[in-house]
């Protein structure tokens, strides 16, 4: 008997291998070259592997659609930012089980998803679409001075504006970044820089949550992640998990998810009601998928897989956390580097799973203030058997971690 043939668009070692383990046979589209998050002896376990970039979707359809004559797929798959849309056009074009179109592609519009929010009780926030220096001038009166501006379709916080004061809105008026075409969304902003995320999966229009994240920014403009923990430190409440449920929930059946994982971000105001920032159809970055399988056991990707084939898939609500995961980002400030610490201080940290050391000696570092790449200086993934013993942790790698400058300064991380 034949393995079930899957088609997975875009992804890293970690995904290929779950679906080859799992049983399938993968035809991989997407990046060849090996690297880090690329493993050659993975990807030669494909039955089939083409080069092709995941966001050219009539050629990917149109490869998709030979190898599908040949013989059939069960499903088309991607957990990149890149693919799911690609997935999820494919899969609706060959009638495989994938994303759905709609909420896939509503949920990479910021302006979408917002007109779909304004349809649910207690998710609409103010918001407009901006297009220019009249249009967000009108929106900053109406609902200044805590303004966020965002591209429509950005990720990783790159080219998020936060405006606070006049001032700032003249800067962002000045640049004026929409003259290149760029669409931005202008929205009230939730008074808060800490940001929750609730991982799910979604299947026969069932949602389940899986875990839950706190992702801590720096704040005073600057959207970067300093670290993410999976489950969230105290005073992380039962009402605060519920309220996240409900809201995550709601905004999952308000685009009509009916398939596939998701990664939803909120942020809990001062009114202690959770508002969502966005969601994505794919798992959390920065790992987060890695560190919800750690503490709860639950393999949410497997799982995904699995129910490509299966109807009898069985998904736990809220499984128990039983121990604590942490991503901590090297945030180093800018400047010629002239000394770094052994790395040993990051990749021999107790509980360590995966690092990234990018800082060497004579780099010239710039500011980082997005989250296009998580690892752009520097991060470690490791994971503790509680809170008290996961702070500890970075508070050692804070106190032995260090950059030195041509200036003279010596940078640590803070926590």
């Amino acid at each position: 008997m034949s393995k079930p043939r899957l088609l997975m668009i875009g992804g890293w070692t970690d995904c290929i291998q779950k679906a080859v383990d799992g049983g399938f046979d993968v035809t991989y589209f997407g990046p060849t070259e090996p690297g880090f998050w690329l493993d050659a002896e993975v990807l030669a376990r494909c039955e089939h592997v083409q080069d092709v970039p995941v966001g050219q979707t009539a050629l990917c359809l149109a490869l998709a659609k030979r190898l599908h004559e040949e013989r059939p797929y069960v499903g088309a798959v991607s957990f990149s930012e890149y693919g799911i849309e690609t997935s999820a056009v494919v899969g609706d074009a060959l009638g495989i089980k994938s994303l759905s179109p709609w909420p896939t592609a509503i949920t990479r519009d910021k302006a979408w998803t917002r007109q779909a929010l304004d349809q649910t009780p207690g998710l609409a926030i103010p918001w407009r679409k901006v297009s220019s220096s009249d249009s967000l001038e009108e929106f900053y009166r109406d609902h200044g001075p805590d303004v966020i501006v965002k591209p429509i379709t950005g990720a990783g916080s790159a080219q998020v504006h936060h405006l606070r004061a006049e001032e700032e809105l003249k800067e962002l008026i000045s640049a004026a970044p929409w003259d290149n075409g760029e669409s931005f969304l202008a929205e009230k902003r939730i008074n808060s820089d800490s940001v929750y995320s609730v991982e799910s999966l979604t299947i026969g229009g069932r949602h389940h949550v899986i875990a839950f994240s706190l992702e801590q920014t720096v704040g005073q403009g600057n959207s970067a992640t300093t670290y993410i923990m999976v489950p969230p430190p105290p005073p992380f409440s039962d009402a605060v998990r519920d309220e996240l449920v409900s809201s995550a929930l709601k905004l999952l059946d308000a685009v009509g998810l009916d398939w596939g994982i998701a990664h939803t971000e909120l942020m809990i105001d001062t009114d202690g009601r959770a508002y969502p920032i966005e969601s994505q159809t794919r798992i959390g970055g920065g790992r987060i998928y890695q560190m919800a399988e750690r503490t709860t056991g639950f393999k949410q990707i497997d799982t995904a897989l699995t129910s490509l084939i299966s109807d009898e898939t069985d998904v736990p609500h809220l499984p128990t956390a039983t121990s604590v995961c942490v991503m901590f980002r090297l945030l180093a400030p800018a400047g010629e580097v002239t000394g770094v610490a052994d790395p040993g201080v990051l990749e021999n940290v107790e509980g360590a799973f995966a690092s990234q050391i990018k800082i060497r000696s004579g780099d010239t570092l710039t500011s980082v203030t997005d989250n296009v790449d998580l690892a752009q200086h520097g991060a470690v993934w490791f994971e503790a058997p509680d809170h008290d013993t996961a702070q500890a942790r970075i508070q050692g790698i804070c106190t032995n971690y260090w950059v030195e400058y041509a200036d003279g300064r010596r940078w640590h991380p803070k926590f």
